[in-house]
């Protein structure tokens, strides 16, 4: 084998390799964000401060997504009041629970899915459509296997599949190879849980640029919402370009306390693709508390 040959076979096997590895990395334009993608969801958790879900509204905002509950025994004393709100201003709802592998996984679905059953309940809201999510991530991150059994417990419950929000690092980053070898390790029946419930995937950026690169596990083919802007201790980061992309909502949310200047930015999230996509999205995967068992 001559050295031209050499080379180009190391390339393929290089190639097949990365095309196998459990981990794919995927990048995003600020133009294909703009044409593409839609901007239409925020997310909250408790922080004290006044939402408009009016105002939102007014802005294209459909989906307000609300941390329920944390863990094993805390509750989010925001979820309830910004509940009722939503649903009177007309917007799409969202409840997700932040798992914590400290705590008994399954006493902690039991309460997330009992807290947002009972807060429909004191509301008279259990006939419209909650989608449920599971917030997995850092160092209180579960393995993957037992994030798809999770989603499989919420689903017997509420007779639809969660939607998950996963950290996944870049390649290098710490707690990469211990994912990848979590993903290879899964069976064919959790991989294609994982694939149905689709994936949240958060990813800021420490700088404004027009291109965005993150993690994908190959097991749920594509992402579907992306968390691009988020308010972390005050301070809001970008990946994108333009003021649309900036997470500032003015009037539309003033958080309590920080600096004066960043009090109304909140998370910012988009859909990967068409309005009828999310549409469709959205019907599969939330359900009525009154159908729940």
């Amino acid at each position: 084998m001559n050295s031209r040959t050499s080379i180009w076979s190391s390339i393929a096997v290089v190639s097949l390799l990365a095309a196998c590895a459990p981990i794919r990395t995927v990048t995003v334009s600020a133009h294909h964000a703009r044409s593409s993608l839609l901007n239409n969801t925020v997310d909250f958790g408790w922080d004290g401060g006044a939402v408009r879900p009016d105002l939102l509204r007014s802005m294209g905002v459909e989906l307000m997504i609300h941390r329920a509950t944390r863990g094993g025994t805390k509750m989010d004393v925001d979820y309830a009041r910004r509940e009722h709100a939503a649903r009177v201003a007309g917007m799409k709802w969202g409840a997700y629970h932040y798992v914590n592998r400290a705590g008994h996984l399954q006493w902690q679905l039991e309460r997330f899915i009992h807290e947002v059953a009972s807060t429909a309940h004191r509301h008279g809201t259990t006939t419209y459509p909650v989608m449920m999510v599971l917030d997995n991530e850092g160092r209180d991150r579960v393995s993957w296997s037992q994030l798809a059994w999770a989603a499989q417990h919420v689903r017997a419950h509420t007779g639809a599949w969660p939607l998950l929000y996963c950290s996944v690092p870049l390649p290098g980053m710490p707690g990469f190879a211990q994912q990848e070898r979590e993903l290879e390790a899964l069976t064919s029946a959790e991989r294609q849980v994982l694939k149905t419930c689709g994936l949240w995937i958060p990813r800021y950026g420490e700088r404004s640029s027009t291109h965005m690169t993150f993690s994908v596990p190959r097991v749920f083919g594509t992402w579907t919402f992306w968390q691009y802007c988020g308010d972390i201790s005050g301070h809001p980061k970008t990946a994108l370009l333009g003021p649309e992309f900036s997470g500032d909502v003015g009037g539309a949310y003033t958080r309590s306390g920080g600096r004066g200047s960043l009090r109304h930015f909140c998370d910012r999230n988009l859909f990967n693709g068409s309005h009828a996509a999310f549409e469709k999205f959205y019907r599969e995967h939330a359900s009525a508390v009154s159908a729940w068992r």
